[in-house]
């Protein structure tokens, strides 16, 4: 599985989570909602950091897609534990 495989694989599964996290958010505090929309557009800009990514990898030699690469699992990793962390105080005590 090439590097911008698994990464459309992460923004699939992020996307996944997050919809999860729309039904409930009806019900969240303002604060949780407030968040759930800043990761949104950090999702957003991921997505569209794949897009250009995927085509300027062509171009580029396979170290540039690995860097490429890493700094966007990073940026997926951090908006799953966000939204992670945002399921859990919803589920709260």
């Amino acid at each position: 599985m090439t590097w911008n495989e698994r990464l459309q694989e992460l923004v699939t599964n992020l996307e996944q989570e997050r919809d999860e996290l729309r039904v409930k958010l009806h019900l969240a505090s303002r604060e949780a909602k407030d968040e759930f929309e800043a990761m949104e557009g950090r999702l957003d800009a991921l997505r569209a950091r794949l897009i250009a990514s995927s085509a300027d990898a062509r171009e580029a030699a396979s170290d540039v897609g690995d860097v490429v690469g890493e700094t966007a699992r990073r940026v997926a990793d951090d908006l799953r534990d966000g939204y992670r962390k945002l399921r859990d105080q919803m589920s709260g005590p």
